[in-house]
């Protein structure tokens, strides 16, 4: 079966964008074209790989699977290209980071900026979902968000460790209590985040455990929404310890019996290890966590790269 890099090429910005418009747009190429590579590509493997709508196209459950591969066709492609034609040195680059925890791991971003001063940073934030996709997609070459688990094509490194916590306000019965059970909170106002975000869906498969279902009254897009709400006696929340400020006296935060350590890590995609950027962003993140205690200021980091 000869399927060209140009088909995998026109297939993968098909799905990935949603329509035959965006995905010539992007490959600077006209949509006829791309047409023609997808109905080869469709000839060739003998399957429907594309389920066509009037204004958008989505992928089949096989076209998913061809898809999941071609991210793998893609990635080498860029890789290939990157080696032949990058004339960036390693004092002059581009990196693209997404990140779902900003209060983690931007004095790591900072202390990168101290060390590769002619370096730029392009930051994106979302939830963890979004920066995964990010980094899968290539959008972003470096992702720095809690994991339980990373996709084959992913390379991480763990760098920071914390825990989920009850946001409560000071006048809430269990605001003085040095830890508490999750069931103490079931019959709750519970303010919640994104249904999206790792902490949200984190918190329901807890609860789920536990046969219940949160009682979610109220739902924000960040976590300092979250902990104003709390503050306001609107109910109480669940973050994960360190992706807030503690030194708020607004609210306080109770440590839940029982639960694991959640890992914050730095991943990038494996077939990008090598690329500028992303090898001196490694090194400073390697040395970092070693002495990343807390909120260190960046400007007390002495690293050894």
């Amino acid at each position: 079966m000869d399927i060209t890099l140009s088909e995998i090429r026109s297939f993968h910005a098909l799905v990935k964008y949603g329509s035959f418009t965006r995905a010539a747009e992007h490959l600077g190429v006209s949509q006829p074209a791309i047409t023609a590579q997808v109905r080869r590509l469709e000839a060739r493997t003998k399957q429907a790989l594309l389920e066509r709508y009037r204004k958008e196209v989505k992928a089949t459950a096989f076209g998913i699977q061809l898809f999941e591969l071609s991210c793998e066709y893609v990635n080498l492609d860029a890789a290939v290209d990157e080696l032949f034609n990058s004339q960036t040195s390693a004092e002059d680059f581009v990196l693209r980071v997404a990140t779902s925890s900003t209060i983690i791991f931007m004095p790591l971003m900072a202390v990168f900026r101290q060390h590769y001063p002619n370096s730029r940073l392009k930051v994106i934030s979302g939830t963890t979902e979004f920066c995964r996709a990010a980094v899968l997609n290539r959008e972003a070459d470096i992702g720095l968000f809690p994991m339980l688990s990373a996709p084959k094509n992913i390379d991480t490194m763990p760098y920071h460790k914390h825990s989920l916590v009850a946001v409560l306000n000071p006048t809430h019965p269990l605001a003085p209590a040095k830890s508490v059970d999750i069931s103490a909170f079931f019959d709750e106002s519970i303010i919640g985040g994104k249904p999206d975000s790792f902490t949200q869906q984190y918190t329901n498969q807890l609860f789920s455990e536990h046969g219940f279902t949160p009682k979610i009254d109220m739902q924000m897009a960040l976590s300092e929404q979250v902990c104003d709400a709390v503050a306001l006696n609107l109910g109480i929340g669940f973050c994960l310890r360190d992706d807030i400020r503690r030194d708020d006296s607004r609210y306080r935060l109770v440590p839940i019996n029982g639960e694991e350590d959640i890992i914050e890590h730095v991943s990038w995609l494996k077939l990008q290890a090598k690329k500028t950027g992303v090898v001196e962003f490694l090194k400073v993140a390697k040395a970092f966590r070693q002495v990343n205690v807390e909120m260190t200021e960046p400007d007390s980091i002495k690293l050894n790269i």
